[in-house]
């Protein structure tokens, strides 16, 4: 008690007039870290700042014990953030007087709400930055009609509900006043929001994701007009019908100003900077834009964020990936956690009882049934299979940082009371939290590829088209892979086709994308990039093999967590035979280590887990042999060496180089290993089948055969390092039997598991030729998730989702069977 009467006599509470109702002044005596008695005798919370830090290193301790403890339910951070806000503030913890008072004094909560008001706009200043205005134009007519029933039939069954509640009951007039504005909110499914959740999930670039996506841009241009519209006629209720003509006409003013003099003026500044490089005042200039825009919103009634998203939205390509870069980082940690941690010291306990609480928690139940009904229905209708209707449902359920905002904007601004804020913050809480760990369960885009099933390379027969899907992150891995391609011995009779995947890490923009690269040259004609010179080098061998083989670019850009998603879909649209993925790891010339992208490995091990096809990751040391491309007549044989050591992986490996026998230019050597007292049962009859099918059909054209018979792995080695100044590639399948003598003594150290033993052994930097080590999974293996039979899309919706996912490419040419 002490303590609170020591607060009261430092601090004087009183009201005065605010913009939009009466506000409370805190006369609050601040005390000095330093006195006459030294630092150890002042109180350090008697200052404004100590109080703020550790106001902010309690959100971020509790957040994060939160989210430990709540790990199985799938809690994210920012919701993690609420619930610290609701245990620390006067809620929980805040019941004790003490505690609250000392922790949270109350000018302490006003500097904290302001910081978390400045961390709001400056977060919603990067979401526009990372909007892709395009979208808008893009978005196909299911994603229209189910975006528009997101909206209104939540919306009309709200409104429904309100009219039989007041009919039977009287409502308090205060409920009546704030009812419009709760059920538009309560019908929101906002672009930022939406699209952070499925970067969360990584389902970004799924099939539903990116309906997901297409659905909250139609829904958030509904609920911004119905909210304009409201917005104005409330005014006009309240005020005059000229304070109400001006509010509209200052505000369609402030948007065509960011649109026709900021917009123009930011394009001008960053055509006149430095290529590559951000200048310092051109950054200053920028976020002194960005905090008129804040200043110019809140004078026209606004909130400071509404400016700050238009002005991110307005921002040319070419600095947003920058200021992401140096804005998110502080945003996300400083920032944005005072502010969802502010919203939950917003509730109160009080007033959550009686008639009005149920019926306002029946009116908001009421608006997610809509929500959930109206997006479902409508799926179904433009034939979205029924299991993948219903996580959709859930993720338009999901609520976030912006419909936060607009809780806290209208709780300061009396449009809500404090009963219908805290039902609005609980309900929100529960219904996301719950739909996270379902939508997850539910959904696995990996279903689709399982249940189609697998292609591989040894169903390949001669005079059929091989398909190639060939994953590059940079041009350094071209020449090797065109070695590789040209190795495999495409000719009229028997082609290949080749899809050139661009991957690219999604940074400055929230919508993932799948492209042909020819949509993308368009915004790159100014100046070359490595993607047009490896575009270059591909047509160069398309028009130098002609009739032969036939080459697709697509760019996909995609969060490295889920960019898998677009190889596996890639390849499973175009029936590849095999894809190729590049280690994460590159070599210096010398042979010492280069490079490493963690990344990347991610990427490849999702790849090798979920891709319907035969996959080869390819360890690439070409730029240490004198070899260059196959394709100049000068250039020496292109030596491969298959090791064969059995198994499933092993045979896919040798009916790869079945192909590259009849080329002039490569030299084939097959060398089996083996040991006589070791047979693995039916596998071992399977290999010896496929080496008698293969000299058979190959005999001793341009192949050497080597069998080599050895005791153990130190045998098997011995075997590799014989060719070692002899070869340029080696092939070898992933796994092996692990009671094979073959590879014993091996695999007691496995760096990396997604190689396997020999290519693990390979992949060291005792070796200097390249490496591809072949997968090949077992059809039917794998799980097939919850509801495998869900994949059978109608006919209009695999047409939307052709459409949705930016056109795939145009079909191939059909060659003869």
């Amino acid at each position: 008690m002490a303590e609170i009467n020591e607060l009261e006599r430092a601090t004087m509470l009183g009201t005065v007039t605010g913009p939009y109702q009466p506000e409370l002044l805190v006369c609050q005596k601040v005390g000095h870290l330093i006195t006459s008695r030294g630092f150890w005798y002042s109180d350090p919370f008697s200052s404004a700042l100590p109080v703020l830090l550790f106001q902010i290193i309690l959100i971020f301790f509790t957040t994060r014990i939160l989210v430990f403890f709540l790990k199985p339910l799938r809690v994210n951070l920012l919701m993690g953030y609420i619930l610290a806000g609701i245990i620390i503030g006067p809620t929980v913890l805040g019941r004790n007087g003490a505690y609250f008072a000392k922790v949270f004094p109350p000018g302490s909560i006003s500097v904290l709400m302001t910081l978390a008001d400045v961390g709001f706009m400056i977060h919603v200043f990067t979401i526009g930055l990372q909007v892709n205005i395009d979208m808008l134009t893009k978005t196909g007519k299911s994603a229209a009609f189910i975006g528009s029933m997101c909206f209104l039939l939540p919306y009309a069954l709200g409104f429904l509900t309100f009219s039989m509640l007041n009919s039977f009951g009287n409502l308090d007039a205060s409920l009546k006043h704030s009812m419009p504005f709760i059920i538009i909110v309560n019908s929101l499914s906002t672009f930022p929001v939406i699209t952070s959740l499925l970067v969360d999930l990584r389902i970004l670039n799924s099939e539903v994701g990116r309906m997901a996506t297409q659905v909250s841009l139609v829904s958030d241009m509904w609920s911004w007009n119905m909210s304009m519209v409201v917005g104005t006629v409330n005014l006009a209720f309240q005020s005059s019908k000229m304070e109400t003509l001006w509010s509209v006409v200052f505000t369609m003013a402030f948007l065509l100003v960011i649109a026709f003099v900021i917009r123009p003026f930011l394009r001008w500044s960053t055509k006149s900077a430095e290529e590559g490089e951000m200048k310092e005042m051109q950054f200053c200039g920028i976020m002194v834009s960005l905090l008129c825009c804040g200043l110019l919103s809140e004078i026209l009634g606004q909130h400071s964020g509404f400016g700050a998203f238009l002005m991110g939205l307005v921002l040319p390509d070419g600095p947003g990936t920058t200021l992401v870069q140096k804005l998110e980082a502080i945003s996300s940690v400083l920032l944005v956690p005072a502010f969802m941690a502010s919203t939950g010291l917003r509730m109160t306990p009080e007033g959550m009882g009686g008639t009005s609480s149920v019926f306002t928690e029946l009116i908001i139940i009421m608006g997610y049934v809509g929500k959930f009904c109206g997006t479902l229905l409508s799926a179904i209708c433009c034939g979205l299979p029924l299991w993948d209707a219903i996580p959709l449902s859930l993720i338009m359920c999901c609520k976030g940082i912006i419909e936060l905002a607009i809780y806290v904007l209208w709780l300061d601004r009396k449009i809500i009371p404090n009963q219908v804020y805290n039902q609005l913050l609980l309900t929100m809480l529960i219904v996301t939290t719950l739909a996270r760990p379902i939508i997850a369960y539910m959904y696995d885009p990996s279903r689709r590829y399982l249940v189609q099933g697998r292609k591989n390379l040894h169903e390949w027969k001669e005079g059929v088209k091989m398909q190639f899907l060939v994953c590059l992150h940079d041009e350094d891995h071209v020449p090797t892979i065109m070695n590789l391609l040209e190795a495999s011995h495409p000719t009229p009779h028997s082609p290949i086709a080749v899809f050139v995947l661009h991957l690219r890490e999604l940074q400055g923009r929230s919508a993932s994308m799948l492209a042909p690269h020819r949509h993308q040259l368009h915004k790159s004609a100014s100046k070359a990039t490595s993607y047009d010179h490896i575009v270059n080098v591909f047509q160069y061998y398309e028009e130098h093999n002609c009739g032969s083989v036939v080459v697709q670019h697509f760019t996909a850009v995609s969060p490295y967590a889920s960019i898998h998603n677009d190889i596996c879909m890639l390849a499973s649209d175009k029936r590849t035979n095999l894809v190729i993925v590049p280690f994460h790891k590159t070599w210096a010339i010398d042979g010492s280590m280069g490079t490493t992208k963690h990344a990347i490995r991610n990427v490849n091990k999702n790849v090798m887990n979920k891709v319907p096809c035969s996959v080869g990751i390819l360890i690439d040391r070409g730029h240490m042999t004198s070899n260059q491309y196959m394709l100049t007549s000068e250039s020496a044989p292109f030596r491969i060496v298959m090791l064969f050591l059995g198994g499933a992986d092993d045979r896919e490996a040798l009916a790869y180089c079945m192909r590259m026998v009849e080329h002039p230019k490569v030299d084939l050597t097959i060398a089996w290993v083996k040991n006589d007292e070791y047979l693995n049962g039916e596998e071992s009859g399977l290999d010896q089948e496929l080496m008698d099918i293969f000299r058979a059909a190959v005999g001793e054209r341009r192949v050497r055969y080597i069998e080599e018979t050895v005791a153990d792995g130190v045998g098997t080695t011995q075997v590799i390092r014989s060719f070692e100044d002899k070869v340029d590639m080696l092939i070898a399948g992933k796994h092996h039997d692990p009671l094979s003598p073959l590879i014993s003594g091996l695999t007691e150290w496995n760096e990396y598991p997604e190689l396997g033993v020999i290519g693990d052994m390979l992949a060291t930097s005792d070796f200097q030729f390249s490496v591809l080590v072949v997968q090949r999974e077992p059809v039917g293996s794998g799980p097939l998730g919850l509801f495998s039979g869900s994949q059978s899309y109608s006919r209009p919706w695999r047409n939307s989702l052709r459409k949705l996912n930016t056109d795939i490419g145009p079909k191939l040419p059909e060659y003869p069977a």
